[in-house]
């Protein structure tokens, strides 16, 4: 894929083969398995980028801080933020105008605070969420399927703090080589989303070769046995 920017390269697979898988996600622990396809992931991420427009008002150049642990959800936040124009955080990162936290997190104050769900198929948070922060449960599936960023971004916008749109691909793309990813590859890891590294190795280096993700949130050898990914990384790599 050679996109310079990230919902340039979602318009990519979606042409492609909207159907394929894009990312299974599964914990062991519990059993629970939830599987996207490429039209399901961009489904999500418009409605995603629509909330994110529309009701947290996140404009272009907004710094969005993802504190968010290994789930499904935590691969859609990211690439609905990009699609908007929003420069990602992970949450160990400094200042930001928008936090992101799961509803399994110590969830405090803040002057935009926007709380999701993370039970295996989303909905609505499990604790209370603080006056003023924002429940993406009770808002996200009222959303448009589509979404039309108000100021999409270019190659050369910020999509964090150390890359643009286009630097960024770049950086997964040499992700991707460095991982063995081929074409079509799918790629088996518990290294979270948003865990820093995550946005390139987890988010991105599979969908840059046209991939896919297969996400644990512990390590799990049956769990491997079964799904049969052609590489693993993360802790999974031992």
């Amino acid at each position: 894929m050679t996109a310079a920017t990230v919902p340039a390269l979602l318009a990519d697979l979606l042409r492609d083969d909207p159907g394929r898988p894009a990312v299974t996600w599964i914990d062991p622990p519990s059993g629970a398995r939830v599987e996207l396809s490429r039209a399901t992931l961009a489904n999500w991420v418009a409605k995603i980028g629509g909330l994110l427009q529309d009701v947290a008002e996140v404009e272009a150049g907004d710094r969005v801080r993802l504190g968010l642990p290994t789930h499904w959800l935590s691969l859609a936040w990211p690439l609905a933020c990009w699609s908007v124009g929003a420069v990602v955080l992970p949450a160990s990162s400094g200042p930001a105008d928008v936090d992101v936290v799961g509803d399994t997190a110590e969830v405090l104050p803040a002057d935009r605070l926007v709380v999701v769900g993370l039970a295996p198929l989303g909905g609505r948070s499990r604790v209370p969420v603080p006056a003023g922060g924002l429940d993406v449960g009770a808002e996200v599936l009222g959303q448009p399927d589509i979404l039309v960023a108000y100021d999409p971004p270019g190659p050369a916008s910020a999509a964090t703090e150390d890359h643009d749109h286009a630097g960024l691909l770049a950086a997964a793309r040499h992700r991707a080589d460095v991982l063995g990813l081929g074409a079509g590859a799918r790629l088996a890891t518990d290294l979270g989303p948003c865990d820093g590294d995550g946005l390139v190795d987890t988010v991105l280096a599979p969908l840059v070769v046209g991939g896919s993700l297969v996400l644990l949130t512990t390590p799990d050898p049956a769990v491997l046995t079964a799904e049969r990914p052609d590489v693993l990384a993360g802790s999974l790599a031992g």
